[in-house]
C-alpha cells in the first residue's frame, strides 16, 4: 500500500539536489511548498508516494544528503491532514 511522505531540508538547493538524486535512482518526487507547521528554515520540500520510504532514505544517505525530517502524511485533504515525523 502506497503512502504519502514529505521530506524537508535546510535549503531549497538541498531539496532540489535530493530530487535530482532520487530521480536518478528511479524514485519520483516533486518539489513543493511545505505546510506551514513543517517550515523551519526552508519552505520547500519533496513530496513522494511510495510503498516504503526506506529506498528513498537509503539513496539520500548514500549521497550524504541529510534531511531535516521525513514525515508521513495521514488523513485527507478536505478533512485535515496530520504530519507524523518518522525520521
Amino acid at each position: 500500500m502506497e503512502k504519502e511522505y514529505i521530506i524537508s531540508f535546510s535549503s531549497f538547493y538541498k531539496a532540489a539536489y535530493a530530487q535530482e538524486m532520487l530521480d536518478t535512482a528511479g524514485i519520483r518526487a516533486s518539489l513543493r511548498k511545505l505546510p506551514s507547521e513543517l517550515v523551519h528554515s526552508c519552505g520547500t520540500g519533496l513530496y513522494l508516494r511510495t510503498g516504503s520510504i526506506q529506498q528513498a532514505s537509503s539513496v539520500l544517505q548514500k549521497k550524504q544528503i541529510i534531511p531535516r525530517g521525513i514525515y508521513e502524511i495521514r488523513g485527507q485533504r478536505h478533512s485535515g491532514r496530520e504530519y507524523v515525523r518518522i525520521q
